[in-house]
């Protein structure tokens, strides 16, 4: 379940933003001197309904993110932001940036390029010194740890410069270069959706402009409004959400938006007991969705039988598939494609 920080402005509305996105799942509020709060989001998904009547289970398990926030700590320009919050945003396995939506989607985005602007400062506190250790470690200790200071301190020289030149921080790392960056917890190295949180009466023009741009890592939610439905009956949160114009509820838009940004997709397993909607990152294979599920499953993993969600719902079972041909048994190094049924076999 990816870890996923929310943070903002002053005036993006990030507490409301969270109260939208978890509704009456939180489950921790308040810890520690931050005050923070953390909740669940769980992902809509409109195949588990129909793979629960496939599989005859007697409950449904989505896929879901561990969503927190901090009231009270934002990103402002020419501010400190307290070195404990900031601290706690390094430890996220993402980051979703709560921006206002006042004025439109171009507004927007110059609100979103200002936090990221916060964020490329607070990497410079940590590079610049990082950068100095590694120069010293370069002319000194034994040859081994010389050349891997120097190795690491190419890399880092290159994060700074793309930082203060204003473009992406890993523009043009390799994957391995940029996993040599993990330890330092960089924010602006972390995967980043954007919550644009618009006026009702904005909400739905602005969502247009977002899909007419194909800003899929971004979503815009109506957060004042969207927060209080939880309270509402289904036929009347529903009839509201009619009324914004906009397409689901804010943890499918949220959730699409996460996904993006950290390239992950969705599978599937199923038995009698439930049918579970699990995240993997892209081009992920069947063993790692095995340990996903259960590290004793990676451990005796034999191979698996993956078949589309959507093909297993038309066959109507597995079996019916079977008999088709149409299941395929794969290795421990298959990709899972989105949306695939895995089914692992293992050795006890």
């Amino acid at each position: 379940m990816p870890d996923v920080a929310l943070a903002g402005d002053y005036e993006a509305g990030v507490d409301t933003a969270f109260a939208a996105a978890v509704g009456r799942h939180v489950i921790g509020s308040p810890q520690g001197r931050l005050g923070v709060e953390t909740g669940v989001m769980a992902l809509p998904d409109s195949r588990l309904p129909d793979l629960r009547r496939v599989f005859r289970a007697a409950q449904t398990v989505p896929a879901s993110f561990t969503l927190w926030h901090a009231p009270g700590h934002a990103l402002a320009a020419g501010d400190a932001p307290n070195a404990e919050w900031i601290g706690r945003l390094r430890t996220a396995d993402a980051l979703l940036l709560v921006v206002s939506g006042q004025g439109g989607l171009k507004a927007a985005a110059q609100r979103a390029s200002a936090l990221r602007i916060e964020l490329a400062v607070l990497d410079l506190a940590i590079l610049e010194p990082a950068q100095q250790r590694l120069e010293a470690r370069v002319t000194s200790g034994p040859r081994v740890e010389r050349r891997e200071a120097g190795e690491q301190l190419d890399v880092v020289t290159r994060a700074r410069e793309s930082l203060e030149a204003e473009r992406p921080l890993l523009e043009g790392l390799s994957t391995r270069e940029a996993a040599s960056l993990r330890g330092f917890g960089l924010l602006g190295a972390k995967p980043c959706a954007v919550a644009c949180n618009a006026p009702d009466d904005e909400a739905a023009a602005t969502d247009a402009q977002r899909a007419a741009a194909h800003q899929d890592d971004w979503c815009v939610i109506a957060a004042a409004t969207e927060a209080e439905l939880d309270d509402l009956s289904v036929e009347d949160a529903a009839e509201f959400r009619a009324d914004l114009d906009l397409p689901g509820v804010a943890s499918q838009r949220l959730g699409r938006a996460l996904r993006c940004a950290l390239d992950h997709v969705t599978f599937y397993t199923g038995n009698s007991r439930s049918v579970n909607a699990w995240l993997l990152p892209r081009g992920a294979t069947a063993l790692d969705a095995a340990a996903a599920i259960h590290t004793d499953l990676a451990a005796g993993f034999i191979r698996a039988d993956a078949v589309a969600a959507d093909d297993l719902i038309a066959a109507g079972s597995m079996a019916a598939l079977r008999e088709r041909g149409h299941l395929r048994r794969v290795g421990r190094d298959y990709e899972v494609s989105d949306a695939e049924v895995i089914q692992v076999h293992f050795s006890r």
